[in-house]
């Protein structure tokens, strides 16, 4: 039998073990009360403190967050099995199972302190209407009317610059592996007028089991605990420059999903790429018109009957591509996405995306028209 001082000694080292990590999840609730102090963190702490991370990620070509995902989804069980024979096996299974919870608490208390603060905290930061000086205000149908008809015809100049497969859909003007190259610079031109979107060079990946993920819905996902960018290269090229700058600004310490939807819609109408331009303007486009068919039905129609036809191909495209993947896994994961974005101060969830409408409005009325 253990003493009772031995009992209490291992009770204060689990104590221990965990209490890190309950803190540091703590960490970002807390520092929701201080945007400001979290707003530095981001643009002067964080930088430095995810640069070595990315240093070493980028010392491998390929998604080191894929390889740990699948590794751990092949191997869990088998790790499963092995934790039941040994602790059926074992002598001493209360110091089998003390010391099996002991490393699972280290390895909690080491997963809070990174996803923290190398994502956490930065949920918690000014929003980036702040940061960009954008004049929110309460805009009526003639305004969604106008950045509609801006937009529309933003998107259908850089789309007549573009070449067409076979059946007429756009691709894009390199290949897929020079544009994650160029994405990051394009995020520093972008940087040259916005300043907050600057940061270290990252070169997102491409997930090599691309076609899988898309069961998920997901088009691209930032993990914090590798700093890294991981795309879904499977996806209509049309999608591929702004999903690939949206998880760059992650890396860049935006957190928040309608900042980085911001984000990458500024890289993109800012880069001398003309597929790039014409991903954010169809990004825009579409959350935009979407809110005019509601607001002003006969406004709508008049603009979209405007758009030209190889729009109408990339957008049949796109809606065929997601259609073969609806089913249990993707709606599964959107939900636990949902929960994900509500844990982190998003408490619109997954709608959370689309909240992008009005900072694009607020852009337009600041930036463009000068208003």
């Amino acid at each position: 039998m253990n003493s009772p001082k031995k009992t209490i000694r291992s009770t204060c080292i689990l104590a221990a073990a965990i209490l890190p990590g309950i803190v540091f999840l703590c960490i970002p609730r807390i520092m929701l009360h201080y945007p400001d102090l979290s707003e530095a963190y981001a643009l002067h702490i964080f930088p430095w403190i995810s640069k070595p991370g990315i240093f070493i990620n980028s010392l491998f070509p390929v998604s080191l967050s894929e390889i740990f995902v699948v590794f751990m989804a092949l191997s869990g069980i088998l790790w499963l099995i092995w934790l039941f024979l040994r602790l059926y096996r074992s002598k001493n299974r209360k110091h089998f199972l003390y010391r099996t919870f002991l490393i699972a608490e280290i390895v909690f208390s080491v997963a809070s302190a990174s996803f923290t603060f190398m994502h956490g905290i930065n949920y918690t930061r000014q929003p980036l209407t702040n940061s960009l000086s954008l004049h929110p205000a309460k805009r009526d149908a003639a305004d969604l009317i106008e950045v509609s008809a801006w937009l529309a015809g933003e998107m259908t100049d850089s789309r007549s610059q573009l070449p067409e497969d076979k059946i007429g859909c756009m691709m894009l003007q390199t290949t897929i592996s020079q544009a994650l190259d160029d994405a990051q610079f394009q995020m520093d031109r972008a940087a040259k007028v916005f300043p907050v979107l600057a940061g270290n060079g990252v070169r997102a990946k491409p997930v090599a089991l691309s076609h899988a993920w898309s069961y998920t819905g997901i088009t691209g996902m930032y993990f914090p605990f590798f700093n890294e960018a991981n795309v879904n290269i499977d996806i209509p090229a049309m999608d591929l420059p702004m999903t690939i700058c949206h998880e760059i600004s992650h890396t860049r310490g935006i957190a928040r999903e309608q900042d980085a939807n911001l984000a990458a819609f500024l890289a993109c109408i800012s880069s001398d790429r003309p597929d790039f331009a014409y991903s954010g303007y169809e990004f825009a486009f579409l959350y935009c018109s979407s809110d005019l068919a509601d607001a002003d039905r006969d406004a709508y129609n008049k603009i979209i009957q405007q758009i030209p036809d190889g729009v109408y191909r990339d957008w049949l495209q796109e809606n065929a591509y997601w259609a073969q993947f609806e089913g249990p896994v993707e709606q599964t994961s959107t939900t636990v996405n949902d929960s994900y974005l509500k844990a982190n101060q998003q408490e619109a969830g997954v709608k959370s995306y689309s909240l992008v409408t009005d900072l694009i409005i607020d852009y337009y009325f600041t930036y463009v028209k000068g208003q």
